[in-house]
């Protein structure tokens, strides 16, 4: 069975005139959209008499900074005005959440996040993949020549180097550097990561932080060249289509900027490949993972007689000789409601999204709303080159700054450097996307109607990864009426486009929400029997 999902609750009023009962009147409107999406309410973040227009907002920022520590799934709103009014700090924020798998919902504005705006998004990212290359290409190539000086090219040095302010190169830091040599010396002498902790931190030394070693605080140190004298670059993978990077996934060695010698040495590169051949050595494979079942409507199936979540279950069929899984939906309400098996459910649902929003009446209504959302952006977005501009040129100082005191010693300067830097690459999109709607007068239709038949295609694709993308996206929400057996039901599917040319009742879902967003509503029967 699924953990239910944790939200937590943020409310804000912004002026001294506003009583306090307004913030009082969101948390109850949060707490029964809680109620009503089953989500366990377990922390609220207020800020009073504060404007959405900063995010200087004690309560809405320790609400981001404990979204790292994978203490909630939702961060929910009464509106999204509440989480921000400036539409850059919105984005930056949002991606933040999104980053530590946290999803903002409004009570609201349900479809915040519709599937044209998804649409449209992939479609920009897809006009700016040649103009962010030509950019990342003359980046690249500055970096690129500070890397063959052996200048720093950003980021913390790694631990027993320090930066030099002047030269902006690494130096060893003699003290650090004594750690560094014990942990070679004892990989060597095959003493445990463990074991090396507790040693450095019985003679004194402390991590980059300031805290106490532990196994988990050496991750990258013994495959790092730069401990050789090597420097080495351009190592991490690159960013996926979602903007992350997996940090433990590495690039070809041929695309690697390795320059030999060029820093001073920490250890020999003798005990360096020693130490690396004894940890091949060491690998061992990984035992065989049990296979894990993928339930592609997790969060989507709702019991339309207590109005619980429908969970996914799996067991063993005890009676049959094979052992056979079955897997199937559970209302999580024990109301005695029947259960669902997966594959009927999922196929279902899958077909219904395929032959009616995804049908050619439906994809023309898509094509039209995405165009019509792409005119309305173009509209507001003249006014937001110069802030952007001026914004970036503040923080390019600020980061030059912050960098430099970190290069004198100041502490703890870290986290404010990251932060500035994804902030500034944030800008730096925007600013790419702006003028990219400036450029473009409107979208092609062609390059709509081809990204849909993508999404059609990934419905009809073996990899249940990829349905369960679409159709988490398409989706709103599946109410399982009550019935008598598993083989047969009442279902309501409400995807979350507009379906001109499909069957079932169109209604708008909220009048708050954005006006060309529609859910299409389809009631049907469907009697399953085995054979």
């Amino acid at each position: 069975m699924n953990n239910p999902k944790r939200a937590v609750a943020y409310a804000r009023y912004s002026s001294d005139n506003q009583r306090e009962e307004s913030i009082t009147a969101q948390l109850k409107a949060i707490e029964e959209h809680c109620k009503r999406k089953n989500y366990v309410l377990v922390k609220i973040y207020t800020d009073e008499a504060k404007t959405a227009t900063t995010d200087h907002r004690e309560g809405f920022q320790q609400m981001i900074t404990d979204s790292q520590k994978l203490l909630f799934d939702y961060v929910i709103v009464h509106k999204f005005d509440r989480f921000a009014r400036n539409r850059y700090d919105s984005a930056f924020y949002k991606r933040q959440l999104r980053i530590n798998n946290v999803r903002l919902e409004s009570v609201l504005e349900q479809l915040d996040d519709s599937p044209e705006s998804v649409i449209l998004e992939s479609i920009l990212e897809g006009m700016a993949e040649y103009y962010s290359k030509n950019l990342s290409r003359e980046v690249m190539k500055g970096m690129f020549e500070n890397a063959a000086q052996g200048i720093h090219t950003g980021g913390r040095p790694p631990y027993g180097f320090k930066l030099n302010p002047e030269t902006k190169k690494l130096e060893i830091d003699h003290h650090k550097a004594s750690a560094v040599k014990i942990f070679f010396e004892s990989l060597k002498n095959n003493i445990s990561l463990q074991k090396i902790a507790d040693n450095l931190n019985f003679l004194g030394f402390r991590t980059q932080d300031g805290k106490k070693f532990s196994k988990n605080s050496f991750y990258g140190w013994a495959t790092n060249r730069k401990y050789i004298g090597d420097y080495i670059w351009n190592v991490s993978s690159s960013k996926n289509t979602e903007g992350k990077r997996n940090s433990n996934k590495k690039k070809p060695v041929a695309e690697q900027v390795i320059k030999e010698g060029l820093l001073p040495q920490i250890i020999s590169p003798q005990l360096f490949e020693e130490v690396n051949s004894l940890m091949a050595l060491r690998k061992h494979k990984p035992g065989t993972m049990k296979a894990k079942v993928n339930y592609l409507l997790v969060g989507k199936i709702f019991c339309g007689k207590c109005g619980a979540p429908y969970n996914g279950n799996s067991y063993h069929n005890s009676k049959n000789k094979d052992n056979v899984l079955l897997t199937y939906y559970k209302c999580s309400g024990k109301c005695g409601n029947t259960s669902i098996r997966k594959k009927d459910i999922e196929n279902i649902a899958i077909d219904k999204l395929v032959n009616h929003c995804f049908s050619p009446e439906g994809m023309k209504d898509i094509v039209i709303r995405v165009n019509q959302l792409y005119q309305e952006q173009r509209k507001n977005s003249d006014n937001d080159i110069d802030p952007i501009r001026k914004e970036l040129k503040e923080l390019e100082s600020q980061i030059e700054n912050l960098i430099d005191a970190l290069g004198k010693g100041i502490k703890g300067l870290e986290e404010r450097i990251i932060g500035a830097q994804k902030r500034q690459e944030l800008l730096q999109e925007q600013l790419l996307r702006i003028e990219i709607i400036k450029n473009n007068d409107e979208i092609s239709e062609t390059a709509i109607y081809n990204l849909l038949e993508q999404k059609k295609n990934l419905l009809l694709s073996s990899n249940d990864d990829e349905k369960k993308q679409v159709l988490q996206e398409y989706i709103e929400q599946i109410i399982l009426n009550p019935s008598r057996d598993i083989n047969r039901f009442d279902v309501e599917i409400t995807y979350r486009v507009f379906n001109g040319g499909g069957e079932g009742n169109c209604t708008p879902v909220s009048k708050t929400c954005c006006k060309s967003v529609y859910a299409c509503i389809l009631y049907f029967k469907s009697y399953l029997f085995d054979s």
